[in-house]
């Protein structure tokens, strides 16, 4: 049977969430997903403006141990053979394929998923090897997961995390093959980098451009419509594009608002310490594009209960490692700080 073929389009498809739907059932039945992340031993925290997620067999998977050095190119590690590539996972792994402007996509349920419907977008392995690896080439490639998100609707998310920087700055990707993320998640708490007001810090594209003053990551937020994925694009390449410049990770997080509302970060990355809870164990800097917006993966049953216990302790260290582990985005320089808020439009 031939893979189901969508051309990236900004407009809603429900033959695509039709076809998610039924690649899952068929992943999970076959082993191609490795366990069901929303199954009883899932457990979730709510301490807003945070989640806490703990899926115990997650941990086992093979990113989850890190080397303790970055590789000498950093972002621009070359691309060598991985799980990613071949016929032979085309053949197994893809539910559907995703088409725009010749680029190719096979679109895989993640083997290690962190929530239901967890999908990765995969650029074709017979790419040229200068495109396969994990960091952002150009803003085309970020409006087909922008174009992709607004294909599948809310509450889907959509993400990008690049490999490590030079200067160990981590981004939670662990192959280094270009792939996007893609799953559903409500939006978060009450106070959270989602519902809260933005403060506009200068327009550009015909777009606002500012940032949630109150969220403790540092980042760059682009918020327009559905119908502006293009112009949203530009103005994040210019950011990534000097980040790839200056070889530091970053994570790209793009959600749906209202109708026609599109919010979009980018999160700088910074290196961190592993920190240490209460002699429980220790958490790592490697946070992934969902931890930045206040979904946190925890790595063990003690840690999560040291926080259902000490609710405000784990506010404050979490808060602080958002701090840590983010910088403030070079084009920041380039803002005039006015004095208008926002909310974002088709809200």
């Amino acid at each position: 049977m031939p893979t189901p073929t969508f051309t990236l389009e900004a407009r809603r498809d429900a033959r695509l969430l039709k076809t998610f739907r039924e690649a899952w059932a068929d992943a999970v039945g076959t082993g191609l997903v490795a366990y069901d992340p929303g199954g009883s031993d899932v457990e979730v925290i709510v301490i807003p403006p945070y989640r806490y997620h703990f899926l115990p067999r997650r941990a086992t998977r093979p990113g989850a141990q890190k080397s303790p050095t970055p590789p000498p190119e950093g972002i621009r590690w070359p691309h060598s053979p991985c799980p990613f590539d071949g016929e032979e996972f085309v053949r197994v792994r893809e539910a559907l394929r995703l088409e725009r402007d010749g680029r190719i996509y096979h679109v895989v349920c993640n083997h290690y998923p962190v929530t239901p419907y967890h999908f990765l977008p995969v650029r074709s392995w017979k790419e040229p090897a200068a495109r396969l690896p994990q960091h952002l080439g150009n803003a085309q490639e970020i409006e087909d997961l922008l174009l992709l998100l607004v294909m599948s609707g809310p509450p889907h998310h959509v993400y990008f995390n690049s490999n490590r920087g030079a200067d160990n700055s981590q981004s939670g990707s662990s192959v280094n093959h270009w792939h996007g993320q893609l799953f559903p998640l409500p939006l978060a708490p009450e106070d959270s980098a989602w519902t809260g007001a933005a403060r506009i810090l200068r327009s550009e594209e015909g777009l606002r451009v500012g940032r949630m003053e109150s969220w403790p990551a540092a980042h760059l937020l682009v918020e327009g419509l559905t119908s502006e994925t293009r112009a949203i694009s530009e103005v994040i390449w210019r950011e990534a594009n000097a980040l790839n410049d200056l070889n530091v990770a970053y994570n790209l997080e793009g959600v749906l608002l209202g109708e026609e509302g599109l919010r979009v970060f980018l999160f700088p990355r910074h290196p961190g310490p592993d920190t240490e809870v209460a002699g429980l164990g220790s958490l790592n800097p490697n946070f992934g594009g969902w931890e930045l917006t206040g979904d946190i993966v925890i790595p063990t049953k003690e840690i999560l209960e040291w926080i259902r216990r000490h609710p405000a302790d784990a506010t404050r260290l979490t808060t602080k490692r958002l701090r840590e582990t983010t910088r403030e985005p070079l084009t920041a320089r380039y803002c005039v700080p006015p004095t208008v808020s926002y909310t974002a439009r088709g809200q």
